[in-house]
């Protein structure tokens, strides 16, 4: 007894097993979370210093190698790259994929624990994270005020904004672009100072003595005790105004002298290094980060209602808004892909119907739908997967393959019950019949789809997810075929329905279809080396498409957002950047189709310069505007040319979260032993490639160069005079890096106390004549012991595994493939690079395309032994898989004729089409094998398998092509990597048909040799 037959006699066992599915499938949905991409982590850890006032090189020196020294030693470290700025330094490690994350973090954490012991006291200690695709922030926040002045709206972004928005559930981080931390500020005068006879020292050793407050004890009595609090901190501007300096070098000033004497002590804040606006008026721009496996659309809606709670207690004239939610592609793309799973079972229900003339036999198919469908949402749930663009797209491909194996079944039980079997009757003989093909296909599905969770590299982390929801919603589809269908056939089964004009219709093409392609197949049984060998020239043939198909790693969508990079010539100051962005600010609200403008000028993503800055252009819906995203990105280039004394850089194409390290669609490393030569090339492959016209937005954030004022100490001079070279150090860093000589309270809140000369002073002229105290208390000036020579060093630094390099990343222009690009860089590059020198790319094309048809191989060798062992048959499988391709022929001129890329999401599909095509393929072997048994000779057994066969094969090729249509012609959010992978089907399955019917049994035919016998014990 089969399950089939199990199920017919306990129809209330079947039931319980769909409710069931359904019931724990809506559970297991509604605590899915809702992402764009699944929630996984990258093998890869970044660690983040901050080394306030330090160059480049400084950084690299003090901070980075000693460091990659010590992580270097690590186990499993794939690549080291990292990156010396202004101030800040950053080391990214990459891991293989085998490397627990979790455990390399903490052994990370262990090393530069152990590190930190040979960094300079100044710098602080590092953050150490891992990286995740759900990364990006989910919201960009603004907060704006006619009201308040600088420093009363940083108090209030810092008091009361952050924490009411940290506290969202859901929410893990709120930063600020423009945000100037409050704080008491000692501008000190350099020549007040001086006439004074006082150092920089002097003024942090009076904060030290003046601004402190210890606990002092207790009284104690024999009835109380009461705590003993010295309250010697300043509160007020007045208190540190009034404080006295006693001291000059360590000893007595018998002269009193006041900090105001010297200084002007104010309520400020830190100093300016970042302008942040939003359409052109000033604002704090907050990004908002989620936990990790957070519901990203859930937890954006809770920051909205927090907004909006916020907004209602701000002071007058002040507004909090919501400038750019990166969720709402999410929203429209999963409205999109939930649409192309509705309508896609509506056109699979229409071709049932039509084909089946019977709305029970329709319904009966149709419930395989929400069985599988649903069902699958709690296996999902259990995997701790996500609804996201990869999962959705598995569902929404698996609604044409989940009720194909219902199909199958359900058709063969209705030609018994035509036959005039009764419907239960029917049932035992239809489900016994085709119950080994069901279990076939679904065995080679789920063999083919399995392996893709295998692919190697982070694609393989992304579509795990899309791999497993396909063949958990296969298999249950042929729990449901094996076991709903025939149950549900048994009592609900109606053959006697006459139908309308259409069903009449499709009933005589498909019989006229039929006898026509009997007669096609007695003639092609005849001829079969022709029919072969043509069949091979035609797969051969369509292999050329392939030199005409252009490549890519993953197609692009319209996001309806676009970034820029501002990069003004090397030195110039935060002032002339940010009125040059002004006019680019001007240039770009004046396009119809932009509907916000937020520019951050002073730096960004890691840089803090001031010719440097970053900008979101936010467009409005598809829907309201004519141009694409990336018409408007060139319309945008060609009127930014207009402005000059910076280089704008329109970045329209992001990148995928699994394509290159940085995320645009062409980047590459050039290294070798010398930075200068390195810089040189990068002039040289700039020229090209602008030249070529295939990319656009050409840069590197590691050739440009920045003024330097180097100081060097004479130590003979230093040493006549008795300066020690660190009293020159720590006089420089007070004075122009500016140091926090304390903290103090205000309004419950500690807040820095910030000493530096001020701003007018902060020059090479100013600090050259500063004092020094030598050992033995006399007075030096600066410049008597010092040299001060301008200079230039680098703007950022890169290393790629403890070695320099300069990083080249590029846009593509319009209609330019990936291909196109990496061919053109390849071509040129022995031309450019002398030798010791070289590239690399920080993705690999062929690489990932390459893993892909590695994964296709192992699925066929795995479908091969199923296929094998379900057979008993070493040639059944190789007959089976004359299916592929053709499946492959139809996938490549699908995509040639529509003009679609041979991409990550068109070799998936490709994939998932040798899949499909080989049920036909089955359908025909398992029946012929079977009427073989009975005794029919082998040329008999194959015409009447195939002409039984005709009709479900039809029908399953018309459910599957109705399930991809609507992912192949609807453009929404996201259609961009549904469309490739759809039109493969299309092509690939409609065309593997046409050719399976004549193939197989051609080759069935010319390699059959008598059945296996059954070893029976006697």
């Amino acid at each position: 007894m089969n399950i089939s037959e199990i199920s017919i006699k306990n129809p209330v066992f079947s039931w319980m097993i769909m409710f069931s599915l359904i019931l724990f499938g809506i559970l297991g949905f509604k605590e899915l979370g809702i992402n764009e991409n699944p929630d996984v982590d990258y093998p890869s850890v970044s660690i983040s210093y901050s080394y306030d006032g330090a160059t480049p090189e400084v950084v690299e020196k003090d901070v980075l190698e000693p460091v990659e020294s010590v992580l270097v030693s690590m186990q499993g470290v794939k690549d080291m790259t990292s990156t010396a700025n202004r101030g800040s330094g950053r080391i990214e490690l990459e891991f293989s994929l085998d490397k627990d994350i979790d455990f390399a973090l903490q052994e990370v954490q262990t090393l530069i624990g152990r590190a930190q012991r040979q960094l300079p006291d100044t710098v602080e200690p590092p953050t150490v994270t891992k990286s995740n695709a759900a990364d990006d922030p989910i919201l960009y926040l603004a907060i704006t005020s006619k009201t308040l002045n600088e420093r009363e709206l940083n108090i209030l972004f810092k008091d009361g904004i952050v924490d009411r928005l940290t506290t969202i559930e859901g929410v893990s981080e709120v930063r600020a672009f423009g945000a100037r931390d409050p704080m008491m500020r000692i501008d000190v005068d350099a020549k007040k100072l001086r006439s004074y006879q006082l150092t920089l020292t002097d003024i942090i050793d009076t904060l030290a003595r003046e601004h402190v407050e210890l606990p002092a004890g207790k009284f104690e009595d024999i009835n109380k005790e009461e705590s003993l609090r010295v309250l010697g901190e300043g509160k007020t501007v007045e208190d540190f105004r009034e404080m006295i300096i006693s001291k000059r070098g360590g000893r007595a000033n018998y002269v009193p002298i006041k900090l105001s004497d010297v200084a002007y002590i104010h309520k400020g804040v830190e100093n300016r290094t970042r302008i942040s606006r939003v359409d052109g008026i000033p604002s704090l721009s907050m990004p908002i980060y989620k936990q990790r496996g957070a519901n990203a659309v859930d937890v954006a809606d809770r920051v909205k209602v927090r907004v909006d709670e916020i907004s209602a207690s701000l002071p007058e004239g002040t507004n909090l808004s919501v400038n750019f939610d990166r969720t709402k592609f999410v929203r429209l793309s999963i409205d999109e892909l939930i649409q192309n799973l509705i309508i896609s079972a509506l056109l699979t229900s229409f071709v049932c119907w039509i084909f089946l003339n019977s709305i029970s036999a329709t319904i009966n198919i149709l419930l395989a739908i929400p069985t599988a469908i649903i069902g699958t949402f709690a296996f999902m749930h259990l995997f701790g997967f996500t609804l996201n663009t990869f999962s959705f797209l598995g569902l929404t491909l698996a609604i044409g393959i989940v009720v194909d194996d219902a199909i199958v079944m359900l058709e063969n039980i209705v030609r018994y019950a035509k036959m005039g079997n009764d419907k239960v009757q029917a049932s035992f003989k239809g489900s016994r019949e085709i119950t080994f093909a069901v279990l076939a296909t679904t065995a080679v599905l789920i063999a083919i789809f399995a392996p893709i969770s295998l692919m190697p590299g982070i694609e393989g982390r992304f579509f795990r997810e899309f791999a497993l929801t396909l063949c958990v919603a296969v298999a249950l589809s042929s729990l449901e075929a094996l076991t709903l269908a025939p149950m549900r056939c048994s009592q609900f089964l109606n053959v006697t329905s006459k139908g309308i004009f259409i069903h009449h219709w499709v009933d005589k093409m498909v019989e006229f279809t039929r006898d026509l392609y009997a007669k096609l197949l007695k003639s092609a049984l005849k001829h079969k080396i022709l029919v072969l060998g043509g069949s091979v020239l035609i797969f051969g043939l369509s292999l050329l498409s392939l030199n005409h198909i252009n490549k890519e790693f993953a197609p692009e969508a319209d996001r309806s957002f676009m970034f820029v990079i501002f990069i003004a010539p090397d030195g110039k100051s935060l002032d002339y950047t940010n009125e040059k962005v002004k006019q680019y600010e001007k240039i770009v609200q004046a396009n119809e189709n932009v509907q916000r403008v937020i520019v951050s000028v002073g730096g960004g993503r890691g840089v803090s310069t001031g010719n440097r800055g970053f900008g979101v252009v936010i467009l409005k819906d598809r829907s309201e505007r004519k141009k694409s995203q990336f018409e408007v990105a060139a319309d945008l280039r060609k009127e930014l040319k207009q402005i000059e004394g910076i280089h704008i850089i329109v970045r329209d194409r992001m990148g995928s979260a699994i394509s290159g390290r940085r995320g645009s669609p062409v980047e590459f490393t050039i290294t070798g032993p010398d930075l200068a030569v390195q810089r040189e090339l990068f002039e040289k492959f700039r020229k090209e490639m602008s030249d070529s016209g295939l990319m656009v937005g050409i840069r590197s954030d590691d050739t440009g160069e920045l003024p330097e004022v180097h100081i060097t100490p004479d130590r003979l001079k230093a040493q006549e005079r008795g300066v020690e070279i660190n009293t020159i150090a720590q006089t420089l860093n007070i004075g122009v890096g500016g140091v926090t000589g304390g903290k103090y309270t205000e309004g419950g809140r500690r807040y820095d106390i910030f000493v530096q000369l001020q701003e007018k002073d902060r020059l090479p002229d100013t600090i050259s004549s500063l004092l020094l105290q030598n050992n033995r208390g006399e007075f030096v000036t600066l410049t008597d012991v010092v040299d001060i020579n301008p200079a230039f060093g680098p703007q950022s630094i890169y290393r790629e595994n403890r070695t320099r390099g300069v990083r080249v990343d590029a846009n593509l222009s319009n209609n330019v493939t990936q291909s196109e690009a990496f061919d053109f860089i390849k071509k040129i590059a022995p031309n450019i690079l002398p030798e010791k020198y070289s590239i690399n790319f920080s993705k690999d094309l062929n690489e990932s395309l390459i893993n892909i048809v590695l994964i296709m191989i192992l699925g066929l060798v795995i479908a091969y032994m199923v296929l094998g062992s379900q057979f008993n048959s070493f040639a059944d499988p190789l007959t089976v898989f004359l299916a592929v391709p053709f499946g492959l022929t139809g996938s490549f001129l699908a995509l040639l004729a529509t003009g679609q890329t041979l991409n990550i999401y068109s070799m998936i599909g490709i994939l998932l089409t040798m899949g499909i095509v080989k049920k036909t393929s089955i359908l025909i072997v398992e029946f012929s094998n079977q009427l073989r048994d009975e005794g029919k000779s082998l040329e008999e057994a194959v015409i009447e398998a195939c002409t039984t066969r005709f009709r479900p094969i039809i029908m399953t090729t018309f459910t599957t092509l109705a399930s991809a249509v609507p992912a192949a012609v609807m453009t929404g959010a996201g259609s961009e990597t549904r469309m490739p992978m759809a039109l493969v089907i299309l092509g690939g399955v409609s065309l593997a048909t046409i050719f399976t019917l004549f193939v197989v049994p051609s080759f069935y035919t010319l390699i059959a040799r008598p059945r296996r016998k059954i070893l029976r014990e006697e």
